[in-house]
């Protein structure tokens, strides 16, 4: 496959086979996943990958998670798209294993009197942050896509980073997201993409 084929058919994968994934291969992926961009060349990013009983732990704090999203599941998808998403967050489709990315911890203040300028300056460490670890998601996403593996970019699982911090025992570092990841068992359509979202000037 092409890059643009991985690309296009890459999907979010919520049930997986019971199969191991190869330690090496998923030390290749994430060894080349880390090549992604990152502000200043910081860098300043950690990829936890778990398996086993700690798996299973942290578990039960994704289903934590799953019930204090619930409320705004509601708001967004109908009952039977609610309940097959808290489905997923029990078990996470049975995926093997789980990466967890990590940024550093920032704090910061923004006052509704801020100017724009104001607001970056105060939120930039984050922000940038932020960008650079979604882009070492992508490139986990991608590659796992190229090795025949599925994966799912959850950020959910913020709803309980305070327990999963604690079962992690990680206190410096800010939670970005969960990616379950394993061989997937089902093949799921492409959603549409959403409207005229490339804008032309001076062609």
């Amino acid at each position: 496959m092409n890059l643009s084929e991985i690309i296009r058919e890459r999907r979010s994968i919520r049930k997986y086979l019971d199969r191991d994934i190869p330690r090496e291969v998923l030390s290749e992926l994430l060894e080349d996943a880390l090549w992604a961009p990152s502000g200043t060349n910081r860098q300043n990013w950690d990829i936890y990958v778990v398996r086993g009983e700690k798996k299973d732990k942290l578990l039960e704090s994704v289903k934590l998670a799953g019930e204090i999203f619930k409320p705004k599941l509601k708001t967004l998808f109908p009952e039977k798209m609610v309940n097959i998403t808290l489905n997923f967050f029990r078990d996470l489709g049975g995926a093997p294993v789980l990466l967890l990315v990590y940024m550093p911890k920032v704090t910061y203040e923004i006052r509704p009197d801020m100017s724009s300028l104001e607001k970056y300056k105060a939120e930039h460490a984050r922000f940038t942050n932020t960008l650079s670890a979604a882009a070492l998601i992508q490139n986990i996403l991608l590659l796992a896509k190229e090795k025949g593996l599925g994966t799912c970019w959850m950020t959910a699982p913020k709803n309980a980073e305070d327990q999963i911090n604690e079962e992690m025992g990680i206190t410096d570092k800010e939670l970005v997201s969960i990616i379950p990841i394993g061989y997937p068992d089902q093949d799921p359509p492409a959603p549409p993409r959403k409207g005229e979202k490339i804008h032309w000037i001076g062609f």
